[in-house]
């Protein structure tokens, strides 16, 4: 049986030092939860790939920079065309992880100051998962998908320990 992508958590920060962070994209299948770290070589090469196939279908320089500026946001979507061995293979360190593996997955709605003098906030999701071989805690840029989205979506692998 082929497994099959199901959706997409972009942006999933972990802290790896004071000021550090890696981003991650978590992949949910339909039989367990992939991660594929998002290097800046990455996401270069995925950007000139996008302004290449802009020029090469007549965009001029804007055009080819707003394909550029789209396909460095969308860096996690291409993962929904890729077999999870290929996700799995790009990056050293990609790990994968079976519904019999996670004793906890907690997804909570945070809040964050946005820097500014007008006390506005920006809301992000914060994803703690907790494994035999430890804990893991993931912070979004944003709450997109929402939390009630991504509790669906890693439910339909793990079940009731997603809360």
């Amino acid at each position: 049986m082929s497994e099959t992508v199901l959706g997409v958590i972009p942006d999933a920060r972990i802290k790896t030092g004071m000021l550090k962070s890696e981003t991650w994209v978590l992949i949910v299948t339909d039989q367990r939860l992939l991660a594929a770290r998002t290097t800046d070589e990455l996401i270069k090469n995925v950007a000139m790939a996008a302004r290449a196939q802009a020029k090469a279908s007549g965009s001029g320089f804007f055009g080819q920079w707003g394909a550029q500026i789209k396909a460095s946001l969308a860096v996690a979507q291409r993962y929904g065309a890729m077999t999870p061995e290929a996700i799995l293979a790009e990056t050293p360190g990609n790990w994968a992880l079976w519904p019999g593996q996670a004793s906890s997955i907690k997804v909570e709605r945070k809040s964050r100051s946005a820097g500014g003098d007008d006390e506005s906030s920006i809301d992000y999701l914060k994803i703690t998962i907790e494994a035999a071989g430890g804990k893991g805690v993931y912070e979004t840029n944003d709450d997109k998908p929402s939390q009630r989205e991504v509790q669906a979506l890693l439910a339909r692998i793990f079940g009731p320990i997603v809360r």
